[in-house]
């Protein structure tokens, strides 16, 4: 039986209605696609990957003090990734994205910039639920991003010194 209250916004934002959450995520799906289209065109080894979920952790939510942006990846993506992932090696990043109804829609590219090769991970995360990972990575000065399986694996781990990009929209103290 409906009832005449009005609807939670918060269910509004994460049910989307009017399909805006469901754009964004494809345009990020697209430029995932473009920029790695054109490192390869460029002649770098690129890897793609699509995480399932992502949680933005604090460190007061992880285990041993882990914080950060842990992307959930599927069993297909995880070897992609293990076979390309050497954390000495990819010293650099790129953020690309959008936030969207307090959702960050990002493409990470970390970066191995000696041997031209890149892997570019697609991501959605709620910032409104993210309140505890800014405030652990302004204590500790870094964020990190994991990568792990739906068991729970790291498979890696990527420390951002500059994580301003990641945290909130672009362009937003212009």
């Amino acid at each position: 039986m409906p009832h005449d209250s009005p609807a939670d916004p918060r269910d509004r934002r994460q049910h989307d209605p009017e399909g805006v959450q469901s754009e964004a995520w494809k345009q990020t799906l697209e430029d995932m696609e473009a920029i790695a289209e054109e490192r390869r065109d460029d002649g770098w080894d690129v890897v793609t990957i699509m995480a399932a979920h992502t949680d933005t952790v604090s460190r007061d939510m992880g285990e041993e003090d882990t914080f950060g942006l842990f992307h959930v990846v599927p069993n297909n993506y995880a070897e992609k990734f293990t076979d390309a992932y050497d954390s000495d090696e990819y010293t650099e990043y790129l953020a690309y994205g959008t936030m969207i109804d307090g959702f960050m829609f990002v493409v990470t590219e970390l970066i191995d910039p000696d041997d031209d090769r890149s892997i570019l991970i697609a991501s959605r995360y709620d910032m409104t639920f993210a309140d505890g990972m800014v405030t652990s990575a302004e204590d500790e000065g870094v964020l990190y991003t994991h990568v792990r399986t739906i068991d729970g694996t790291i498979l890696g781990t990527f420390e951002h010194e500059e994580y301003e990009p990641l945290i909130s929209p672009p362009h937003a103290n212009t």
